[in-house]
């Protein structure tokens, strides 16, 4: 049989969330690529439960938000049961993200992985894609000029040859390992977990239900929209080795815990052992290859941090990826690892110590109510995020001040904006895949007249006092009192959000010069 061969600009291996939000950043820029996916089947395990206001500010930039809004549930109260069958109510141990931080998406939803897969799949066809499946690399190389992935697929042996590679296949990752780039860190052996979707009788869907015994804890979770529960029970330490997951052992186990007789299950689509482990690759590229997602970083899911994560390292990677093969500096390939690669690290660190002191309440059940409290805040919503260390980031003199936005964090939304055929905020002006340009002036500049481009949006923000002038005005002083801006200035944005610079109105050069610096000269 021959070996097929083919040739591609961007080839994703993984389509979870991670690859599929890359999929999808990549589709809308009509960058030539493909996704693959070992699985022949999609992904009906809910795994992740949860997913946080910068990825859904991420979804909605990429269209795709609508779905996991009407799917989603945001106030899911908590039930806990004592020893004696009583039972006492708290409210969502997820919160809403600080009002001053700026977001149109506050409170994190609660929907399964598989929703959120969903989601962006059937947004990655409209865009004219399609995710291959039954497709397993097992094979990389790798030459100054590209890469050259082996792949068993249904139809036999293919080389795929590709410019860039991006390994998003999970902690298992075939790409991590044919780049020897090894998960560095610990697992955390007395840290495990029972997990499971599972059908059942006897609760309503209306609460998160948990139990505390001497022998640890046992929750289930309604997945929305579905008649599914996402199982999680701590496996005691004194157990060396776990009994394999069952549908009866399940029962058993939560018998035991729970009281006889109370809940009775009747199905398991998915059932799994989970060990804590805390580890991280040293860096996230090697040459044109890059890793993304679990590939790259796998930590205690305390905060429901993982698919989240994974997904904001893609729309990182995404326009950078799109600029350089259409003839901006490689050296911007760098900034990925640079700017991501602290986030992780930062998210492993707070996630696990998070999860060390669920373990430590799980048999206590005032305890473990007021420890789960605090797991969600506004670390965990990935509004704070921020890359002012960057080497892409160019400090301004217009922030000297420590409450000011400085270049490196979120652009934050700002609603109230009224132009010609106009009416939104902010983030209506971002969305899409271009730079934008913000220029906070109560009038037109000749300076600016040649800045628009299909790369670079340039809006006008005028003073809520100014009306007739061609812009948008902020009607209601919100973008000049987030964005702290008190006399005239050019704030440039990112194509992920992003602030790159702010400078005063004297200065336009700063931003040409900036953009040059990055998409050099063919």
């Amino acid at each position: 049989m021959n070996t097929k061969r083919s040739f591609v600009d961007v080839l994703i291996v993984g389509a979870g969330p991670t690859g599929l939000t890359l999929a999808c950043d990549l589709a809308r820029r009509n960058v030539d690529h493909r996704i693959i996916e070992r699985s022949s089947v999609y992904n009906v395990a809910s795994r992740a439960k949860g997913i946080q206001p910068r990825s859904l500010e991420v979804v909605d930039d990429l269209d795709a938000v609508q779905y996991i809004t009407d799917t989603g549930a945001v106030d899911l109260p908590v039930r806990y049961y004592t020893a004696d069958g009583k039972s006492v109510e708290k409210p969502t141990i997820t919160v809403a993200a600080s009002a001053e931080l700026e977001t149109p998406y506050r409170d994190p939803v609660w929907i399964a992985q598989f929703d959120v897969e969903k989601a962006l799949r059937d947004r990655y066809t409209e865009l004219g894609g399609q995710v291959e499946l039954g497709m397993e690399a097992v094979g990389l190389v790798q030459d100054v000029d590209g890469v050259t992935v082996t792949v068993n697929s249904p139809q036999g042996e293919e080389h795929i040859r590709a410019r860039y590679v991006v390994g998003s296949d999970g902690g298992k990752s075939n790409i991590r390992k044919f780049i020897h780039l090894p998960l560095v860190g610990k697992t955390h052996d007395h840290e495990r977990w029972y997990l499971g979707d599972v059908r059942l009788e006897g609760l309503d869907r209306g609460h998160i239900h948990i139990w505390t015994s001497s022998e640890g804890m046992v929750g289930v979770t309604p997945l929305p929209k579905s008649d599914i529960w996402q199982l999680q029970a701590t496996i005691p330490e004194d157990i060396e080795e776990p009994e394999q997951p069952s549908l009866e052992a399940y029962q058993a186990m939560f018998d035991r815990r729970a009281g006889a007789g109370r809940v009775q299950f009747t199905d398991a689509s998915w059932l799994s052992i989970y060990r804590v482990n805390i580890r991280m690759v040293e860096r996230y590229r090697n040459d044109r290859v890059f890793l993304a997602g679990d590939a790259a970083h796998v930590h205690s899911p305390a905060g429901g941090q993982g698919m989240n994560t994974g997904m904001q390292d893609a729309y990182n990677l995404g326009w950078k990826l799109a600029a350089v093969l259409r003839g901006a500096d490689t050296a911007l390939l760098d900034t990925y690892d640079e700017e991501r690669r602290p986030v992780a690290q930062a998210v492993l660190d707070d996630s696990t110590k998070k999860m060390g002191v669920v373990i430590g309440t799980a048999t206590e059940g005032g305890g473990l109510s007021q420890t789960l409290s605090t797991i969600s805040d506004d670390l965990t919503s990935g509004l704070l995020i921020s890359y002012r260390s960057s080497s892409l980031i160019r400090p301004s003199a217009l922030t000297h001040n420590t409450c000011c936005l400085c270049p490196g964090d979120r652009a934050p939304n700002a609603t109230g904006l009224q132009g010609t055929g106009f009416a939104g905020s902010i983030f209506d002006l971002l969305r899409g895949p271009h730079w934008t340009l913000l220029v906070f002036a109560d009038r037109t500049h000749p300076s600016l007249e040649n800045f628009t481009t299909n790369e670079l949006h340039v809006h006008y923000i005028l003073p809520s006092n100014v009306v007739g002038a061609e812009g948008v005005t902020d009607t209601a002083g919100n973008a000049y009192r987030i964005y702290d801006v008190t006399s005239e200035e050019l704030i440039l944005i990112r194509p992920d959000g992003y602030i790159s610079l702010r400078t005063s109105m004297d200065e336009p050069a700063a931003i040409s010069n900036y953009l040059n610096s990055i998409y050099r000269a063919n």
